[in-house]
């Protein structure tokens, strides 16, 4: 393969002599990628120009001249960090149909740095290493007066990808970079899941079909399906001395009026949590973690087949897997504050 790489012009022509060849715009894109790798249009880009070539325009240029900029939330560009967080700046603007100037700006404004090929969750400041520490310090005090690690229930959603590629280890000389390895398709079928979880095991989890998300409304009502699950599954919690203690996120649908709202009518106290620290939530360092290892490879026909592995995959986990998950909190505790709030892994 030659290093030549056609600019968008180049490529919008090669896509004309492909539709004129009654070529899919699915069979032109592996067509250039044959041609010219990785840094080619999307499929999703070749349709929408087959799209227009339907409708009698083959004109090549760009008509976004004197049209506002396309707007969109931080949640759909958090959302494509999460599936890869490696991706550039003008991948993330073609599914984004924005600017690449637009993606940098909004990633300096959601206080995203690019670190050794990828968005980590945040650059923290100074203030918000002080609040990871102080949030920390005050949990380690309740801890070590008494302990309250059996009260808690937390939760949190994950991407679970119907094609999920090997994962691959590779032995490098110190210091120079491990070899890259497959990703998941992020433009392949995927579909959420929602799940909480205590010491004991999963007390209720969602598998949402492929293109739902969560919002506002859908977590209110997830967090009373919550609620009925733990009055059949473990009535302790009923009881004063043995109230839901929650942890989760600060996601913006977990963090809304209406949700707090809803947590207070339960009468579940929620754990102090600060902003950025995946490093600090049992679902991220503990349950996904092994879940991520345990998907490598597997391949998903349906959304049923899907919700059976999980199934199987949670039934199979003792209650010794999800006891360390939470009891690991005050060792990552005692971490963030030896390391003065900043990441510690």
């Amino acid at each position: 393969m030659s290093s030549f790489v056609p600019n968008k012009e180049q490529t919008r022509t090669v896509l004309i002599f492909c539709f004129h060849l009654k070529k899919t715009a699915a069979e032109s894109h592996r067509m250039l990628v044959e041609a010219f790798g990785e840094q080619v249009p999307t499929v999703k880009t070749c349709e929408r120009w087959f799209q227009r070539f339907k409708s009698g325009d083959f004109d090549v240029d760009d008509k976004e001249h004197g049209k506002p900029p396309k707007r969109y939330e931080d949640a759909e560009l958090q959302a494509l960090l999460d599936e890869d967080g490696a991706q550039t700046q003008k991948q993330l603007a073609e599914q984004l149909e924005v600017s690449q100037q637009a993606v940098s700006n909004r990633l300096r404004e959601m206080g995203k740095i690019q670190k050794v090929g990828r968005w980590v969750p945040h650059e923290l400041n100074e203030r918000q290493m002080e609040r990871r520490k102080n949030t920390c310090e005050i949990l380690l005090s309740r801890y070590k007066r008494k302990s309250f690690l059996h009260r808690i229930v937390t939760g949190d959603e994950k991407w679970i990808f119907f094609v999920n590629p090997k994962r691959k280890k590779s032995y490098v000389d110190p210091g120079q970079p491990a070899t890259s390895t497959a990703r998941p398709n992020r433009f392949g079928k995927k579909t959420m899941l929602c799940v909480w979880w205590d010491q004991s095991g999963v007390i209720y989890y969602e598998l949402l079909k492929p293109g739902e998300t969560v919002n506002t409304a859908r977590y209110q009502q997830q967090l009373i399906n919550l609620n009925r699950a733990l009055q059949r599954k473990r009535p302790e919690y009923q009881k004063r001395q043995h109230g839901v203690i929650f942890l989760h996120d600060n996601a913006p649908s977990h963090t809304a009026r209406a949700v707090r709202d809803t947590l207070e009518t339960l009468n579940w106290e929620v754990l102090p949590h600060a902003a950025y620290s995946p490093d600090l939530a049992p679902s991220d360092y503990h349950l996904f973690a092994s879940m991520g290892h345990a998907l490598a490879e597997q391949r998903f026909d349906s959304y049923e087949s899907v919700k059976k592995w999980l199934d199987e995959w949670f039934a199979a986990k003792d209650d010794e897997f999800y006891w360390r998950g939470i009891h690991k909190l005050p060792e990552r505790w005692e971490k963030c504050v030896a390391s003065d709030g900043k990441y510690f892994e």
